[in-house]
C-alpha cells in the first residue's frame, strides 16, 4: 500500500475516531447536562472534518467523505437519512471553495471556520426537521436552548483539543513529493 492510500486510510480512520468520541462524550457527560429544554449537541466529528477540509486539496475527495460520513452519522443518530449526507458535503464543498481567502491555518482561522461551519450545519438541520415536521420548536428556543449551548460546549472542546487534533490531521494530509 502506498503513502497516499495510507494517508486516506489514516483520515478515515481520524474521522470514525471522532465520530466515536462524539457519542462517547454525548453518552457519559451530556446525559446529565441535557435537561428537557438545554439541549447540548457534541461535534468533534465536525472538528476533524473541518481540520481535514482545511489541508485536503481533492474536492472529489471531500464529496466522498461527506456523503459516507453523512450516511453514517445519519444513520445511527438521527434514523432520518439525508439531514448530514445533505448539509456535510455542502459544508465542506463551501470550505473548500473559500479556502483561497484564507492566507494560513492557525488556531484563528479555524475556529472562525468552524464555528461558521457549526452554525450552519445546526441551522440547516433545524430547518430541515422542520421541513419534514420532524421538530416543533420555534426558532428563539431552537437559538436559545439548543444552538446557544451547543456553540459553546463545542467552541471549549475546540480550544482544549485544537492542538492535537491540528497537527494530527497535518500530518495525515501531507505527502511525500515522490510518491504521489
Amino acid at each position: 500500500m502506498n503513502i497516499k492510500r495510507r494517508k486516506i486510510f489514516g483520515q478515515v480512520l481520524f474521522i470514525l475516531f471522532a465520530f466515536y468520541l462524539d457519542g462517547l462524550i454525548k453518552w457519559a457527560f451530556l446525559n446529565n447536562m441535557n435537561h428537557e429544554t438545554i439541549v447540548i449537541l457534541p461535534q468533534i466529528m465536525l472538528m476533524a472534518i473541518v481540520m481535514l477540509t482545511m489541508r485536503i486539496e481533492d474536492r472529489r475527495q471531500l464529496i466522498i467523505y461527506g456523503i459516507v460520513f453523512g450516511v453514517i452519522y445519519d444513520s445511527y443518530y438521527y434514523g432520518i437519512i439525508g439531514l448530514y449526507t445533505i448539509l456535510l458535503p455542502l459544508l465542506m464543498v463551501g470550505i473548500d471553495h473559500f479556502r483561497f481567502l484564507l492566507i494560513k491555518n492557525n488556531m484563528g482561522y479555524d475556529i472562525s471556520i468552524y464555528f461558521l461551519s457549526l452554525t450552519f450545519l445546526q441551522t440547516g438541520i433545524y430547518l430541515l426537521e422542520k421541513l419534514l415536521q420532524q421538530t416543533s420548536t420555534d426558532v428563539f428556543d431552537f437559538i436559545t436552548y439548543t444552538l446557544g449551548p451547543t456553540l459553546l460546549w463545542n467552541i471549549v472542546v475546540f480550544f482544549v483539543i485544537y492542538i492535537p487534533l491540528a497537527n494530527m490531521s497535518a500530518w495525515l494530509v501531507k505527502y511525500r513529493r515522490d510518491s504521489k
